[in-house]
Formats: C-alpha cells, sequence, structure tokens
C-alpha cells in the first residue's frame, strides 16, 4: 500500500432523493450533464476522480488551492445552468474539502481523510464549500475568498469535532436561498476581486479599452446526447479552427491556457445570435495599452443561453506594474440574454454584447470592498 499527502474534495448533489423521486428520468439526466462538467474541471485543475457512487464525487488534488479554485468554478458553472429551471427543480452540489495522508490502493484512496472530506461536506449548504482548518491555514493567502469560521462541528461517525471554514461564492444568490443554513453565522461570505488589473485603483473609477482579435473555434469531444433538460447534445467545431495558430499566439504572449479546450458548435436549435459568441479571442493589445494581454475562449452554448470558458491572462509588462501576480487563467460560466453575454469572476460583472459591424462591446464593473469602482470597456473583433 501507498501513503501520501493529497487535497481531497468530497461532493453530493443536496436533496438529490428528493429530486430523484419528482423526476427520476430527468434528475438522471441533469446529473450526467453536471457531472461532465464536474470531470472537466477537476481535470483541468490538475485533479483526478477516484471514486464515485450515485450522486457523490471523489477527487484528489496535488494541493488545497487547486482543489479549492475547481470547487469554486464548479459551484459558480452549476449556479448558472441552474438559472434555466424552476427553484424547486434546481440541483446544487455540496463541497468538502480536507488534506490529509491517505492510502491509495488500486487507484483508490482510503482513510480518515477521505471520510473527513464527506462530513465537511454534510456541513456545507446547498451551494456551498466547506473546507477544514489545514485547508484554510494553506489557502487563506494565496485566493482572494473569504471565509466564515464556523467553529468546531461534531460530525457523524467522526470521534473528534471538525473545525470548519465555510465559503460563499455568491452571497446574494445564497442569501435568497438559503439563509439560515450556516447555523450560527453571523457573517455574509463572499468573493474578493481577483481579476487582473491594468492600473492602480486608488477609490475613483478606472477606464480600460482593450481590443482582442478572434482566433475561431477548436475542435473538442461532443457531449452526450441530452434529453427534456434544456441541454441538448454538442457536435464539435473543426472546420474553421485552427489549434496550433491559437496556442503559438498564446506561447508568444506567456498566456497560459488549459491543456484541452472543447469548443464546441451549438446545436441547431441555438439561435444564430448567441451561437456567433462561441470561439477563441486573443490579440496584441494591453490592458490600458500597459497592462496585461488576454485570451478569452467561450467553449459551449446551449439553447438556455448557458455559456462556459476559459479566461486568461499573460504576465505583468514590468516589474513596476501594480498587480505582479503570475500569469493564469480561470474557467467563467455565463449565460447569454437580451443585455448580452453575462458572467462573475470574483465579484466583477463582465457583459459582452454583440453589435451589427461584427464586433463584441463588453463592459466590467466592480465596487471594491475598500471603496471606489472598477469601470472598464472592452472591443472585441474576431478575425476569420
Amino acid at each position: 500500500m501507498k501513503r501520501k499527502i493529497s487535497a481531497i474534495m468530497a461532493a453530493d448533489v443536496a436533496g438529490y432523493s428528493k429530486l430523484v423521486a419528482e423526476d427520476e428520468e430527468e434528475t438522471l439526466r441533469r446529473l450526467a450533464t453536471y457531472r461532465s462538467v464536474f470531470d472537466d474541471f477537476v481535470a483541468r485543475s490538475g485533479g483526478r476522480i477516484f471514486n464515485t457512487a450515485g450522486d457523490a464525487v471523489l477527487s484528489e488534488f496535488p494541493s488545497s488551492v487547486d482543489a479549492v479554485r475547481c470547487a469554486v468554478d464548479i459551484q459558480e458553472s452549476i449556479r448558472t445552468h441552474n438559472l434555466a429551471y424552476p427553484p424547486s427543480r434546481q440541483m446544487f452540489f455540496r463541497i468538502g474539502i480536507t488534506v490529509a495522508d491517505v492510502v491509495e490502493r488500486e487507484g483508490d484512496l482510503l482513510g480518515d481523510g477521505v471520510n473527513v472530506a464527506s462530513r465537511l461536506g454534510d456541513i456545507a449548504p446547498a451551494g456551498g464549500i466547506c473546507v477544514s482548518r489545514n485547508v484554510y491555514e494553506q489557502v487563506a493567502n494565496k485566493l482572494s475568498i473569504r471565509f466564515e469560521d464556523l467553529g468546531r462541528k461534531q460530525v457523524k461517525n467522526m470521534p473528534s469535532a471538525i473545525h470548519a471554514y465555510g465559503i460563499l461564492p455568491h452571497p446574494a444568490e445564497f442569501d435568497r436561498a438559503h439563509k439560515s443554513l450556516w447555523a450560527g453565522s453571523r457573517r455574509r461570505m463572499a468573493w474578493l476581486a481577483g481579476l487582473a488589473l491594468a492600473g492602480a485603483i486608488t477609490g475613483g473609477a478606472a477606464m480600460l479599452t482593450l481590443k482582442l482579435h478572434g482566433m475561431g473555434d477548436e475542435a473538442g469531444v461532443a457531449a452526450p446526447a441530452v434529453q427534456s433538460t434544456g441541454v441538448p447534445a454538442l457536435r464539435p467545431v473543426a472546420a474553421n479552427f485552427d489549434e496550433a495558430k491559437v496556442r503559438a499566439l498564446a506561447a508568444s504572449q506567456n498566456i497560459p491556457l488549459p491543456p484541452t479546450l472543447k469548443v464546441m458548435a451549438p446545436a441547431a436549435s441555438v439561435p444564430a445570435a448567441r451561437a456567433a459568441y462561441v470561439g477563441a479571442w486573443g490579440g496584441d493589445e494591453r490592458w490600458n495599452g500597459t497592462g496585461r494581454q488576454a485570451m478569452l475562449v467561450i467553449e459551449s452554448i446551449d439553447p438556455s443561453g448557458t455559456a462556459l470558458g476559459v479566461i486568461a491572462f499573460g504576465p505583468a509588462l514590468d516589474s513596476k506594474a501594480p498587480d505582479q501576480r503570475p500569469a493564469r487563467y480561470r474557467s467563467v460560466a455565463g449565460s447569454i440574454g437580451d443585455e448580452g453575454l453575462v458572467f462573475d469572476l470574483a465579484n466583477i460583472k463582465y457583459t459582452f454584447k454583440s453589435t451589427s459591424d461584427g464586433l463584441m462591446w463588453g463592459h466590467m464593473q466592480a465596487t471594491l470592498e475598500r471603496g471606489g469602482n472598477i469601470d472598464m470597456s472592452i472591443t472585441i473583433a474576431r478575425i476569420e
């Protein structure tokens, strides 16, 4: 038997039995769809799924940071998918994360750490994330996340209480639907702004214009067929996509991209105006002329308007730039409606609106916790 230290993430669906009892076939089909989203984010974060049972998923990651970042992305993506369903039929995951010494046997992981992660998931509310104290200590100063100290919790089948911390990606949404689920909480958890900003923001508004040149679409793997859930089968895009060109541009600008990009053609039922948002976008311009370069990839859009993709940022232009965080990419999930393509990332709202001349005008807004606003405009152009 092999022992190792791993970050363990346990997830299951809140109220799964009730969802199945109300509509078994639809629930199972949608679980399969959500699981594909789950699997993709785990792989992108460098993790692997080592066990599943019904609605439960167990994953391991090389670090706490990777596990927490993955959990955040999953919950944001699932939250956006749920917008297409009435509140009574929305499906939420509960996620628990810990770091522990575990035993690996034939690919499976065994030990108290796996049980602790599962019990932390039990503490989390629907759509929430709960982590152990050791995860909190390793992540607190590395990710722009606010934690809620839930204190020591006595949980089922564990001899000792667990010191737990909660994370809430979208406090406003959670407060409306699950106001009382964090027992004993007095503070609301929220994501802190985590975007690469082009310049110092000192309490006023910062204005930014960025022109991105589009790169087309990448071939991907078709998603499994789904019926009557609002998430139909997707077919891969290959005709007008040059993966080498996209990755060469990203490499030349030191912009990281995930190992796989599953850019897929929307189903025939997706209106052409929405389908036009799919693709990879990048260019030579920098935020405010001296900030970071960026790349945006919209990978898929379903008939409800739910869009999934990746936004990536290159390194700072020089050592004097106020934001010296490393180059990185983040998965995003948004929706396309009359307002355009809208998604949130670390409490920053992005809106991209297509125009009659084949461009998209974008806007990014946020109110900083310490005062002041971010208010940035973006123009995006596609190159065929």
